[in-house]
């Protein structure tokens, strides 16, 4: 049986980074993930005076509060949208400044609309691009404690102020409108609030309340990351491999768990012990797929696993319709197109609209010549063809250190496995 650790959520690692910053003291965190994501918000939290030490096995987080800087800053984030999104309101707290986030080119293309109009509602000072980044904000007072933002765009620009709610002199609450994206990310949010010891209330997702509060210091593990498992369910369909992931439990609130339960056509089994999680399934040119003949699939709840399901989709008869992935084009890429663009080179049929994508069923002939796959810069298209590049001796991923946004050790881990 192969045998693998995931590395610590990257979801959970930065959230968890911005908690323990705005606790009364001192916190200790354990099994976060090491990787560029992550190390830009702690080089941007460090830059506004936060006290951090880590030996990369635990790292000891100060309260931020008391060590803000007062000169001009500006914090350079890379490609990390959670960092965009999560410090646009960490640093609304700020007396000091004014403070500045940036990053590379496809970070400054990403729009931030919906945010930037609520914070707007909130009476600060800010400047930016229009709907994009960079942002720059000045010290403000916050006099309005009662807004609303659009809920179709994205959850983590709710995170970003549940986060920092419990700090405002007066709390918040925020209204959604029209119906919130990606509620299980608001579930994580709210899980990991309440471990440093603040209470939200959760009204059905139209509004949340929260009154002003103190965070309490934690000293406490970090959950792996259920999106990285995706990886391995797909290698053990393609390989008819079994696989025992040491730190996976069914009782996480990470949505894309239940990835497990939407892969059961594939005929893969699992079992959780409470700490770890085994699953296998039977190799895929051994199993009879034909009731899932055009299947439609809804992926709204776990859109990042999605990728991996369409590349598993090409194997299914007739064509599979995949719907619901209206938040894909705004992240790393323009992941819908990209998935489209690459999957179409290895012969496939495959349409997509703004919400959707269609993938053919394709007889896997052999290639003329090796194929390149374009990554886009992105880690999931990197690693999603990365497994499928094992079932087959025709296809190279371009750019695979890109991996290094979430997983630095995939390719690692991946060359490890033993197949049946």
């Amino acid at each position: 049986m192969n045998v693998i650790t995931l590395p610590g959520s990257k979801s959970i690692t930065n959230r968890d980074f911005i908690l323990a910053s705005l606790a009364n003291w001192t916190s200790k965190l354990r099994g976060f993930l090491v990787s560029d994501d992550t190390k830009h918000m702690i080089n941007a939290l460090k830059q506004m005076g936060l006290d951090i030490e880590s030996d990369w096995d635990e790292i000891i987080v100060e309260w931020w509060l008391n060590n803000i800087k007062g000169w001009d800053l500006e914090l350079y984030i890379g490609q990390s949208w959670t960092c965009m999104r999560f410090l646009a309101a960490f640093i609304l707290l700020s007396k000091q400044g004014p403070i500045t986030l940036t990053g590379e080119e496809r970070l400054l293309e990403r729009p931030m609309g919906d945010l930037f109009d609520t914070i707007k509602q909130m009476w600060v000072r800010f400047e930016s691009n229009g709907n994009l980044p960079p942002m720059k904000v000045f010290p403000s007072e916050i006099t309005n404690n009662e807004v609303t933002m659009n809920g179709t765009s994205s959850s983590q620009f709710f995170t970003a102020l549940l986060q920092i709610a419990p700090c405002l002199e007066n709390g918040l609450t925020l209204h959604v409108k029209w119906d919130l994206v990606s509620k299980p990310y608001i579930d994580l949010t709210i899980n990991e609030i309440r471990k440093f010891g603040v209470a939200i209330t959760n009204h059905n997702y139209k509004s949340f309340e929260i009154l002003p509060q103190k965070y309490q210091t934690v000293d406490m593990e970090i959950e792996w990351d259920a999106s990285a498992m995706s990886y391995f369910c797909a290698h053990s369909i393609l390989h008819g491999t079994n696989f025992k992931i040491t730190n996976l439990w069914k009782e996480s609130k990470q949505w894309d768990y239940k990835l497990l339960d939407k892969l059961d056509i594939f005929g893969l089994t699992y079992e959780s012990d409470g700490v770890s999680t085994t699953f296998q399934s039977p190799w895929i040119e051994n199993i009879d797929l034909e009731k899932f003949r055009d299947l439609e699939i809804d992926f709204e709840d776990m859109p990042d696993v999605s990728m991996t399901f369409m590349i598993l989709s090409m194997f299914l008869p007739g064509k599979t319709y995949i719907t619901w992935l209206q938040t894909l084009n705004l992240k790393e890429c323009l992941r819908i197109d990209a998935m489209r663009d690459e999957i179409k080179k290895l012969g496939v049929e495959v349409t997509s609209d703004e919400k959707t994508i269609t993938i053919w069923e394709f007889k896997w002939l052999p290639a003329p010549k090796p194929i390149d796959i374009e990554t886009y810069n992105d880690h999931r298209i990197a690693m999603c063809f990365g497994v499928l590049e094992t079932y087959t001796w025709w296809l190279k991923v371009l750019n695979p250190n890109c991996v290094a946004k979430t997983y630095p050790k995939f390719w690692e881990d991946l060359s490890k496995i033993k197949t049946n």
